[in-house]
């Protein structure tokens, strides 16, 4: 009885661990979703650095993509496309495009891999998926980081002014596309923690406990065993000519094989 107790409390917390994992998988998806969509609008805007009241012109650029005002000075003109690498500023800018779009092309593949889910085991897919965040933010990593070699071209400093350098802004200031590459950065490499975290964590579902032959009837082998109350057998003395009829009928049942 006390075995079958124990078995049902596991199998109570087995379901609400598998029930409360998912819920936790269900997040990591959403969420990693969400990570693809930053990463895409990251990539195509071109908003990661832009004038600002002290700078000396009107512009913004972008991984790939650059606004700056017209020769009127009264329209922006947009120039950039990331198939045409004569139209890129700068090669610094070109690598980070490369990267932010692997980026965003290994978290495509990681919402793919998700579909892995109906035909292999939970921690597999995890693994999987793990992994590919992990190479998702290592490329967006790389491309924050190599983005601002390239703030010394002449055409960032005729917006930043004459200070803008390698790592130097001058006097333009960071946009939200940067600012939200950055975050994804973190996000991801949470994303990819907890995926990992839950390949390690799957539950698996209790077994019966064997019962065995000397736990039948409440004894176990290591457990003492129940005292059963022995009842006293009471015996009556047999008269003495009873004997004597016992031992004649022996005596005469001997004699009736004598020819």
């Amino acid at each position: 009885m006390e075995v079958h107790q124990l078995t049902e409390t596991s199998r109570v917390y087995y379901t609400n661990y598998v029930r409360n994992s998912r819920a936790v998988g269900v997040m990591w998806a959403i969420f990693t979703i969400c990570f693809a969509i930053f990463n895409i609008v990251v990539f195509l805007q071109p908003q990661w650095i832009g004038d600002t009241d002290d700078s000396p012109a009107a512009g913004y650029f972008g991984l790939y993509e650059y606004c700056t005002l017209t020769e009127s000075g009264q329209n922006l003109d947009c120039h950039g496309r990331f198939d045409q690498y004569s139209s890129v500023l700068s090669l610094p800018f070109y690598v980070a495009a490369i990267f932010i779009g692997v980026s965003a092309l290994a978290v495509l593949i990681c919402i793919c891999c998700m579909l892995l889910f109906f035909f292999m085991k939970s921690a597999v897919v995890y693994l999987i998926c793990g992994w590919i965040q992990v190479i998702s933010g290592l490329c967006m990593f790389l491309g924050c980081i190599i983005y601002p070699v390239g703030w010394n071209n002449v055409s960032v400093q005729g917006v930043c002014g004459a200070s803008a350098a390698v790592f130097q802004i001058g006097q333009c200031g960071i946009r939200w596309a940067y600012i939200l590459a950055i975050i994804g950065i973190f996000d991801i490499f949470v994303l990819a923690v907890l995926a990992f975290v839950l390949a390690s964590r799957q539950a698996k579902w209790p077994q019966a406990a064997p019962i065995y032959k000397s736990e039948i009837g409440g004894f176990q082998d290591t457990a003492s065993k129940h005292s059963i109350a022995i009842q006293p057998v009471v015996s009556v003395p047999q008269p003495e000519y009873s004997q004597y009829s016992q031992a004649s009928g022996r005596h005469s049942r001997g004699n009736d094989f004598v020819l």
